[in-house]
């Protein structure tokens, strides 16, 4: 489960993110101030998979130099 977290996190994250739309949709009678910290918390969520994901394309890209 792990790896495949890994593997999908940026997909999760974006997963995440368009159903609070749908959520609220679905519910309008949420308060807006019960979605601050969920919208706060899906973005966080975006930048860390954002991060994963830059992380694994530096280490793809990553070539040692030529020895003299």
């Amino acid at each position: 489960m792990k790896d495949f977290i890994s593997k999908h996190s940026v997909r999760l994250a974006a997963l995440l993110a368009a159903l609070i739309p749908l959520l609220v949709a679905q519910w309008p009678g949420i308060p807006w101030e019960a979605l601050v910290p969920v919208v706060a918390a899906v973005l966080g969520l975006g930048e860390v998979a954002q991060r994963h994901e830059d992380t694994k394309t530096a280490e793809a890209l990553f070539e040692l130099p030529p020895a003299d």
